[in-house]
This record gives C-alpha cells, structure tokens and sequence, in this order.
C-alpha cells in the first residue's frame, strides 16, 4: 500500500505543480519503476502505450472533438443563441435561460464542457453585461451551465470511462441524457429565482410565436444535431463512433451553406485545433497504458476493495464514499485524470456491491463535473473567468449556489438510481 501512495503523491504533486496531465503520468510511472520496486521491463513500454490507445471505441473521440471544433467555425453557436432566444428570451431573465438551453443544445454536439463554455462564454457574458446582469453572475452561470457538456450525449469523458471498464459507451451516452436535462433544468430554475432576486431581465417581452417558428425554420438543421445524434444511436442506426463520423460530415454542409467556411484556410485551421485537441488527449492515454500496468502489478483494485470492504455491503454509502472522495480530489484535479486513475478500480467494487457500471459510471462523470466549477482549479471557472477578464474571486461567492445544487442533484441520483437507467432500459 505504501508504493501505491507514493506513486499517487508524485502524480499528484506534478499535477499541482502544473506539468501537463500526459507527462505527470508518464513521469510517475517511471518512478514507480525505478524507485518504488515495481517491476516493469522498459521494453514493455510501447506495447503499454500502444495498448492504451488501441480501441475502436476511442475513434469516436478525434471526430467528436472535430464537430465542436466546425460548429463553432460555422457560427452554430451564434444560430443557437438566436434560437433560444425566441423560445426562452421573454421569460423573467431571459438571458440566463438562454445561455443554460444553448449549453444544453452545445452538449449535443461537442460533448465537451469547456469547447462549450469558452464559446457561449465568449458571446453571452458581454450580452449578459450589456443588459444589467452582474459580470460575476453571468461567469457563474455559464461556468454552471456548460457542466452538462459531458453529460448529455455524445461525451468525452463516457466514451474513456466505457473504455477503461468495458461498459458499453451507446448506454452511457443514453444514461447521462435524463440526468443532464435534470441538471440542466434545475440550473434554469435557480437561475430564475436569483433574478428575481437581484432584478436582472427585468426587460421581459412578449412571447413571438411567430418568431419563434421562424428562427426554429432558419436554424432548425443545427439544432437538430443533438436529436439526430440521440435518434441514431438508441435505434442501433449507428455506433457512437459512426455518429461522430456523421456529424464532422453534417457540420462541414453546414458551414457551407451558411457561407461560413469559404475557403480552405478556414477547414485548415479547423483541422489544427482539432489534431492539437485530440492529440493532448490521446498523449494522455498512451502514458496512462502504462500507468494502468502499473497500478495493476501493484494491486492497487485488491486495495480499493480492502479499504471499501466495509462499505461494499451499503451501495449508497458506497456511492457516498466515491463522491466525496471524487468532489475532494476534484478540486485539483481535472475529471479525464481523474477517470484514468480510478474509474476501473472504482467499478470494480461497485459491481461487487451490485451496483451497476451504468449507473455507476453516470454518477462518477457527474461527481467530477462538479470539480471544474470548484476552485481552485476548476476548468470551467477558469475558463469563463479568463473569458471575461474577471478575478476567480470576484466568482467564488456566486458559484456557490449552483454547487449546493449540483450536490443536490448528486444525492438524487444516488437515492434514486433508476433515473440513470431509465433511458437505456426504455430503449433496451
């Protein structure tokens, strides 16, 4: 057990420090190897590393990145915010709601949180501003609202995790889709009655329906993404993989029609972002193949399982356990470390507990989402904060809130396990 700590405390320690994710891993595991006794022939190495990446499941991973990369790029984001607008706007706060559905409609189609809120947060909050919100609010609220980027389909963070424990990712996808809208639409309502408080949106208009068909018209085919996505794979029309190969395809026709990508300069640039993205990703994965060998040759599953034996009995309590484990951990860690670490160990035991990896797997990305809107170093705080010029800690006493809510709809899904399953046992 000792080795096993100080493996995690030079991990750890390098995180914090700041060194890249993929070298922390890698620069870990060779301290396992050559001061901490695990035996590991350095010629095994690359087939760890190539072990690590070699799946057909995390295919989907480059050609999801790639779609949020060319919806931005096609001005997606801008169609969504006039979208919303006309079926949200009108109501008390109107922005807030707008911003929260265009995080929920950006969900469907990048699969990540921070793709997601750097590019809400760079046209919402100046919006938000214009119109008398408070900047530290309108931070908080996009930081809040983008959570749900990796939890309703398609995601990142459930495609590594089905990897690592051989749960089917399309179950996941399906698994995460009530609760995001949950947690989405809990966002909405808090966010209503902090207006109410506070007087923001006072500026309410009548609801257009005319309006409102006409921008559903206009912008329609964006927003469908998600739904085609959802439709797509729950009928087995397609893998999750395949959907992301459609997607990167559907986003591109629609660059051109609205004239936003013109040339093959703007497809260059799409492609740059996209491999730098991918590749940090995937550099990550190939350390973490050796990282795993490691981890297993010093039984670090056979010593989660001791030091939860007491728990195993209680699966709520266990799930109790990993979420204020993950919510500690996950003020300083990011949530793909934090899968790589641990998502394998962790579902072994609770399989063992008769918890399902489904529902496990849903509550663990949903546990350590709520990190990256805790400081210090949560990603998505950070990026809205760096997005709008603001201090961290002008957005700590607003960020509170929503992570109360957060929790709150943690330990309903812990109470209430079959709001994860729902979804994937409707469709079978």
């Amino acid at each position: 057990m000792i080795t096993i700590f100080q493996i995690f405390a030079v991990l750890l320690i390098l995180l914090f420090l700041g060194v890249p994710v993929a070298f922390s891993i890698g620069i870990s595991s060779l301290a396992a190897i050559y001061f901490f006794g695990i035996n590991v022939p350095l010629s095994m190495l690359p087939a760890n590393m190539f072990s690590g990446l070699n799946s057909f499941t995390l295919m989907a991973v480059p050609f999801f990145v790639m779609a949020g990369e060319v919806m931005n790029k096609a001005g997606v984001t801008s169609r969504m915010i006039a979208f919303a607008d006309a079926w949200v706007g009108h109501l008390r706060g109107g922005l807030s709601h707008v911003n929260v559905l265009c995080a929920m409609i950006m969900a469907g189609v990048s699969g990540s949180g921070t793709a997601d809120a750097a590019a809400l947060g760079t046209a919402l909050i100046p919006a938000m501003e214009e119109k008398g919100y408070d900047r530290d609010y309108a931070v908080a609220l996009t930081a809040a609202a983008n959570t749900v980027g990796p939890i309703i389909p398609p995601s990142t963070l459930f495609i590594l995790y089905g990897f690592y424990t051989g749960t089917s990712v399309s179950a996941l996808f399906m698994g995460g889709l009530l609760p995001g809208i949950i947690i989405g639409l809990s966002v909405a309502t808090l966010s209503y009655f902090i207006c109410r408080k506070h007087g923001y949106g006072q500026d309410t208009r009548p609801f257009n329906i005319k309006n409102s068909l006409k921008q559903t018209v206009v912008n329609g085919p964006a927003v469908l993404v998600p739904a085609f996505l959802v439709i797509a794979i729950t009928t087995g029309l397609c893998t999750a993989t395949e959907a992301g190969v459609f997607i990167v395809f559907f986003s591109i026709i629609l660059g051109i029609c609205y004239g936003t990508l013109r040339s093959f300069s703007d497809f260059y640039d799409v492609i740059v972002r996209s491999v730098m993205s991918t590749a940090s990703i995937f550099a990550m994965l190939a350390t973490s193949g050796i990282f795993s060998n490691i981890l297993a040759r010093a039984k670090f599953q056979t010593i989660i399982v001791e030091v939860l034996h007491g728990l195993i009995d209680t699966p709520r309590l266990l799930l109790l356990a990993v979420f204020a484990f993950i919510l500690v951990l996950g003020c300083f860690v990011d949530v793909a470390p934090m899968i790589i670490m641990f998502s394998a160990a962790f579902c072994a035991v609770a399989v063992q507990a008769g918890i399902s990896p489904l529902t496990f797997g849903v509550i663990f990305v949903i546990s350590g989402m709520l990190g990256s809107i805790t400081p210090p170093v949560g990603c998505l705080l950070f990026i809205t904060t760096q997005v709008s010029g603001l201090p961290m800690t002008r957005t700590v006493k607003r960020i509170w809130p929503f992570m109360i809510l957060y929790t709150a709809s943690v330990m309903l899904l812990i109470v209430f396990p079959g709001i994860c399953t729902f979804v994937p046992s409707l469709i079978g």
